[in-house]
């Protein structure tokens, strides 16, 4: 019995589980069809509303408990629709960054990386980010190394987020 298709679906319902609600729906609400599967029923191998948010937060929990700590924080950081985790996700990254960038920098590119395009553009400017007047060369292969470095730890994740999944029959291995 399979819950997800894959570890990007897992990734996507855990760290956006804060918008599943319980509430109650409206006549109208419960005849909508999204076009999504899982929305009209036949995901979730059945499971009711309530049934596949506890799904969910237990899956969360287990990712939680049992990913390696970057591997948690980069996920979170990258995915999460809660900015409060999100910021102390990217607060816990930052000094973790392999890159020969100073600290400015490496906040402003890891923030800019996991929120793009939500804050002022002014703050997406890449000549803002230095205030040392690095050569605006170096700026742009620092920015490089970071986001290669940055998607990299996210790939790792998925990688290994995917063993714990299918030890738990919650996707089906490639292999099978």
């Amino acid at each position: 019995m399979t819950i997800y298709r894959d570890v990007g679906h897992v990734i996507a319902r855990v760290m956006s589980i804060e918008t599943i609600d319980g509430t109650k729906k409206a006549g109208w609400q419960q005849r909508y069809q999204a076009g999504f599967p899982e929305a009209r029923g036949g995901g979730g191998a059945g499971l009711s509303e309530q049934e596949r948010l506890t799904q969910d937060s237990m899956t969360r929990a287990a990712l939680h408990r049992e990913l390696p700590q970057l591997a948690w924080q980069v996920l979170v950081a990258k995915y999460s629709i809660n900015d409060v985790e999100v910021a102390k996700a990217i607060h816990w990254i930052i000094p973790r960054v392999e890159c020969p960038a100073h600290h400015l920098f490496k906040m402003k590119c890891t923030t800019a990386w996991a929120i793009p395009r939500r804050l002022p553009d002014a703050f997406y400017v890449l000549h803002t980010w230095d205030v040392d007047g690095t050569p605006e060369g170096t700026l742009r292969r620092w920015r490089s190394v970071m986001k290669r470095w940055l998607e990299a730890r996210v790939n790792d994740a998925f990688i290994l987020a995917e063993p714990i999944l299918v030890d738990r029959g919650l996707i089906e291995s490639e292999a099978a």
